[in-house]
């Protein structure tokens, strides 16, 4: 037997065993921007996958999320209303998707300096609309500058 871990002689019991580093488990925000470095800032869209996708190099699919449209009171061609953006930010999966993107984006726009993150649901107009615009609020506040476009047309 080769102490070689890709070798085929290799048994799967033995990498089971093997030292691996620690999972990072926080990601932390973005140090204090240096004045001299120029500012953090990335694109975020909205889109719906019916339509196809826009031109983004990271891409999440919001679909995961309850859709207001399916809900009475709302339909598809419903305006976002303060109602329907507190419906779809208090669902528990949007709370946990939103605080994990935060820090992903801020790594996304330090490590790419043409960041264009996409978020699509069915078809483009509320959840990852709703979502882009909370996502771009904290973004801000976190000092990135935010574009934010919504390829679905700009409902309010």
């Amino acid at each position: 037997m080769t102490s070689d871990p890709l070798s085929r002689e290799t048994p799967l019991a033995a990498l089971a065993d093997e030292p691996r580093a620690p999972l990072p488990t926080e990601v932390s925000s973005p140090a204090p921007r240096d004045e001299r470095r120029p500012r953090l800032a990335l694109t975020l869209l909205s889109f719906g996958f019916k339509y196809g996708q826009p031109p983004a190099n990271h891409y999440f699919d919001v679909s995961f999320l309850k859709n207001p449209a399916r809900e009475d009171g709302w339909d598809l061609f419903s305006q976002r209303s303060d109602g329907m953006r507190r419906w779809v930010l208090e669902q528990r999966d949007a709370v946990e998707f939103l605080e994990r993107m935060v820090p992903l984006a801020c790594f996304l726009a330090r490590a790419d300096d043409d960041a264009r993150i996409a978020l699509g649901c069915s078809a483009g107009r509320h959840r990852s609309a709703i979502l882009v615009e909370e996502l771009a609020r904290r973004l801000r506040a976190e000092g990135l500058d935010v574009h934010v476009h919504h390829r679905e047309g700009s409902l309010s």
